[in-house]
């Protein structure tokens, strides 16, 4: 990791789960992290807590959902913090609901977000960023967080467009990466993480029920931390330059999916 000690890192979804074990990992190994996240008072609270770190936390207020949000972010990063070197496109929201249920508003609404932060945020994010990697003039990565979901096509859960859009990310980074090698002297790699089950806030809804923390308390369900994935992305990060890790799928043991 001493390689990247001094560099600068965005990741997204900053303020809690997988984002939060991220950005904790990557200050204590001295890079300096642009937390990016729509809760604020979250992103701030977290760079009080890591402030005696070898790196600093840098927050700042964004909605990947929204164009406008992304576009006033990354004016601020690139006036105040100048170039990147890492990407950890980690933003994303799982919410309960059937494609075939209920023809209201509110479930075009749980389609509309999930596809908007899932991936045309991911897209977006990642556009903008690789112009600040490139601008370094420096080794880069881009990690854009998919899931087991964009492996697999059905589940017992209603998941309903949440796997498709995981199935977008996997085809839109090894897009990424096609156009990465067309370009002359490029020294920047895109790879995709693809977490099983992890406890986060995203499955908040399916996690949190007595029955559920029973079966993950006694292991009946086998389930990853955030911080399994966090270490899974510093593997990521210690291969050298010249080797580019396109996929990687981390299960807990156990899992059936």
């Amino acid at each position: 990791m001493e390689k990247w000690s001094g560099k600068t890192a965005i990741v997204t979804g900053a303020s809690a789960g997988i984002g939060d074990a991220i950005v904790r990992d990557f200050v204590k190994h001295g890079i300096n992290v642009v937390a990016m996240a729509r809760r604020m008072d979250r992103l701030e609270s977290l760079r009080d807590q890591l402030k005696d770190e070898a790196g600093k936390v840098i927050p700042i207020k964004c909605d990947v959902a929204d164009k406008a949000s992304i576009d006033a972010a990354f004016e601020k990063i690139e006036k105040e913090v100048g170039t990147i070197q890492i990407l950890v496109n980690n933003a994303g929201i799982c919410l309960m609901a059937d494609i075939f249920g209920e023809d209201d508003d509110k479930t075009d609404e749980i389609f509309t977000s999930t596809i908007n932060i899932n991936f045309l945020g991911l897209v977006r994010v990642a556009r903008k960023s690789f112009k600040l990697i490139k601008k370094s003039e420096d080794y880069g990565i881009i990690i854009n967080i998919g899931s087991v979901f964009g492996h697999i096509s059905s589940s017992d859960y209603a998941l309903n467009v949440y796997p498709g859009t995981k199935h977008a990310v996997r085809a839109v980074t090894e897009s990424m990466r096609q156009e990465l090698n067309k370009l002359k002297n490029s020294k920047i790699r895109v790879c995709e993480l693809c977490p099983g089950a992890v406890i986060t806030e995203i499955g908040r809804d399916s996690f949190n029920t007595p029955e559920m923390k029973a079966l993950i308390e006694s292991g009946t369900i086998p389930i990853l931390k955030s911080c399994h994935i966090s270490q899974t992305v510093m593997f990521i990060l210690i291969t050298p330059y010249e080797v580019n890790i396109t996929e990687m799928i981390v299960k807990p043991v156990g899992e059936k999916y």
